[in-house]
């Protein structure tokens, strides 16, 4: 398989050494498109309103790629293509296979570029999966496939104080990681709030870790493993408070239950883990997590409730959601019962 990561692909768009066709995927959100931005000003030399036709992949008309594949482009030495976020997996076995048949047709001077930033195509496993995975070994058969795993947080942590100090302020290291803990990872919200922290503290100024605490836009994911944490640890005022942020962000109740239950299944594969005597570096491989102190917070609250009542927690959102989907009533109403239920659950 051609495969190469995200400095090796920096590389031949530096020196201009193309292939045919690239699938360029990942965790790393911001590698993803500074990649593909990059290859494409390259290719086109900086001259992209012209040499570059742009497909969104959740409408692509595999015609329409087709035809756009057989064009010159009288303005660069190539002619590039762009299909945003297309998941194989919702093409029809007649268009995956015409798509199939295309790529091994693609000429040298077209560049065709699929990127993904908005699914995983690994659909939360280690490799590609069902119809993603027959487009990327087809691309890897003609072009490169480049992955852009997500950098560890202290990694992140480091580029965060660099980009601060670009930006005339000071981002202390247990600054920068808060910031990453808070934000799951996620480079493109990293990059967003550094933003607004640098323009909060002015130039010369020191981003506290008390400000980022105070300033970061609270998160789908970290505040409902907040609520989980405040429920295992018999805190109702904190879970309360919880709940009232995620509604806060106008987060769609489904999401709202689905990942509340997400947070409780993480603490649950950590107490299934230690009773199994198992490291958090188990888990971390078995369930595909990116970090490792996502896996490190579930082994640490998890020891405050046995795992049979974590079980029965999640039943109750089961339940819960069984209710919400069959009944009328009001939702918020609901969840803050459920909440109740899991409270004195977890208090035994």
């Amino acid at each position: 398989m051609a495969t190469c990561d995200p400095k090796q692909l920096h590389g031949q768009i530096r020196k201009g050494a193309f292939e045919r066709m690239y699938y360029i995927y990942g965790a790393d959100l911001v590698q993803v498109q500074q990649l593909t931005a990059a290859l494409f000003k390259k290719a086109t030399g900086g001259n992209l309103e012209l040499s570059l036709t742009q497909f969104d992949g959740q409408k692509l008309e595999i015609k329409e790629l087709v035809d756009a594949s057989r064009q010159f482009s009288m303005f660069s030495n190539y002619n590039c293509i762009q299909v945003h976020d297309l998941d194989a997996n919702r093409l029809r076995e007649d268009q995956l296979k015409q798509l199939l048949e295309l790529l091994p047709e693609i000429g040298d001077a077209t560049i065709l570029v699929f990127d993904v930033t908005g699914f995983d195509p690994k659909a939360g496993k280690k490799t590609p999966q069902g119809k993603n995975k027959k487009l990327i070994d087809c691309i890897a058969k003609y072009g490169v496939v480049c992955e852009a795993v997500q950098r560890t947080p202290a990694v992140l942590a480091r580029e965060l104080s660099g980009l601060a100090e670009k930006r005339g302020c000071i981002l202390p290291p247990d600054s920068a990681e808060e910031l990453v803990k808070l934000c799951m990872g996620n480079t493109l919200i990293l990059r967003s709030e550094l933003e607004k922290l640098c323009a909060y503290a002015d130039k010369g100024g020191t981003i506290s870790r008390k400000l980022v605490q105070e300033m970061t836009s609270p998160q789908l994911e970290t505040t409902t493993f907040q609520l989980a944490k405040a429920v295992v640890s018999q805190r109702p005022r904190t879970a309360m408070e919880e709940l009232d942020k995620l509604y806060a962000m106008r987060t769609n109740r489904t999401f709202i239950v689905h990942a509340i239950a997400s947070a409780f299944l993480d603490l649950y594969r950590a107490a299934a883990a230690m009773r199994a005597g198992k490291q958090p570096g188990d888990m971390k491989e078995d369930f595909g997590y990116r970090f490792d102190f996502m896996v490190q917070n579930a082994f640490r609250d998890c020891r405050r409730i046995p795992p049979e009542r974590l079980r029965a927690c999640i039943r109750i959102l089961r339940d819960l959601e069984l209710r919400l989907n069959s009944t009328a009533g009001d939702e918020r109403t609901m969840l803050e019962s459920a909440i109740v239920q899991m409270l004195a659950v977890a208090g035994g």
